[in-house]
């Protein structure tokens, strides 16, 4: 047997050593997820998103719609005591973006404005803090165990430095809904949590209504 077929083998070997750290119901939990938090009539998530050192630094919500192509997210977030909006929209021939700052006192006026920003494209942008169900691919072990009505998924090891070290998910043992999601990276720690789901959106969501927009700097591009 030659060099090159064992370094093959040995390839191969370190391969399946690596997967099999993954517990297969891991994957299967997280597709059945993935299966049931999606509907052809539109799937509409509210969560919330908090990130704490010690003490709360800040906090998001979000309400996320989807249906087929199109999209509609809407976060609102307080950093420090600054309140912050931002929408991001996709009706399947443009996406628009717009940014909207409270708390802002006259002398920001002018230099923070309100700002909605259109762009003409057939691309549909990646959902703000849309759940990522293939996040097992980016660790190394993978464990999952039955706490109260939840499966709840850990995830270590991960394959990139950068990653956050650790990532534990809870899923509806019943329902197979998403839950929440905790990651610790530098100290911090970050918890994504759903607090109601819906199925059936309407078409209106998705249309860009410039009338809701009255005070935005509009920017085409």
């Amino acid at each position: 047997m030659n060099k090159r077929l064992l370094s093959i083998l040995f390839t191969m070997l370190i391969s399946l050593g690596v997967q099999a750290q993954i517990d297969p119901q891991v994957i299967e939990v997280l597709k059945k997820s993935q299966e049931k938090m999606n509907s052809p009539h539109g799937t509409e998530i509210e969560m919330t998103i908090d990130v704490t050192l010690m003490v709360k630094l800040t906090g998001i919500k979000i309400t996320s719609s989807e249906k087929g192509n199109k999209l509609r997210v809407n976060m609102e977030s307080k950093v420090l005591g600054q309140e912050l909006m931002a929408e991001t929209g996709f009706d399947g021939q443009q996406e628009w973006q717009y940014i909207h700052h409270k708390n802002d006192d006259e002398r920001d006026y002018k230099t923070r404005r309100d700002t909605l920003t259109i762009i003409k494209t057939a691309l549909k942008p990646t959902a703000e803090h849309a759940v990522d169900y293939d996040i097992y691919k980016n660790y190394k072990t993978g464990k999952i165990r039955l706490n109260g009505k939840y499966y709840e998924i850990t995830l270590s090891k991960p394959v990139k430095k950068e990653a956050p070290s650790k990532v534990v998910m809870k899923i509806d043992k019943d329902k197979y809904y998403f839950r929440e999601m905790k990651t610790k990276i530098h100290g911090a720690t970050m918890t994504m949590r759903m607090t109601k789901i819906k199925f059936g959106v309407s078409d209106d969501v998705f249309k860009l209504d410039l009338k809701k927009y009255p005070n935005a700097v509009v920017v085409r591009k």
